[in-house]
């Protein structure tokens, strides 16, 4: 039962990282925040990286979740409540890529056109609002549906 709460804590923690991170990066993903100190792109870029470290430590942890934990992977896998959350986890990892790329380009620029900020903001709300829907499902799965 040990390996089970460990296996669980890495994975919440992992989740409340990523969240940690995302929200970071909306905060500072504003015009009148990176306009006033150009220097706060190199951070922003940081913020990315760790975000998509935070990514990697929540697929990870759930992984070893499904592989070692005292369901096993047979009921995790013909569970569509983790598949569900698997679709809603890849459509959060897909919609961080033009912001990734965006925040690239603007380092390189050594600005950001705040027409760009506003749409790259945009793709990372939705990702804040499809990340709320993970601990529900998973919630569900942990009582058993």
């Amino acid at each position: 039962m040990i390996l089970e709460s460990l296996l669980a804590y890495l994975h919440i923690s992992a989740i409340l990282g990523l969240a940690v991170f995302l929200t970071a990066r909306v905060a500072l993903l504003r015009p009148e925040v990176l306009e006033q100190r150009p220097a706060l792109l190199r951070r922003l870029l940081r913020l990315d990286l760790w975000c998509w470290g935070a990514f990697a430590a929540v697929a990870m942890s759930g992984a070893a979740r499904v592989l070692l934990g005292v369901k096993g992977a047979g009921w995790y896998l013909h569970n569509p409540l983790l598949w569900t959350k698997l679709v809603l986890f890849a459509a959060m990892v897909l919609m961080g890529l033009p912001s990734s790329r965006a925040c690239r380009r603007w380092v390189e620029l050594g600005q950001a056109p705040e027409p760009e900020i506003a749409v790259q903001r945009k793709w990372l709300m939705w990702q804040a609002h499809v990340m709320v829907l993970l601990p529900l499902f998973g919630a569900l799965m942990a009582y058993g549906y």
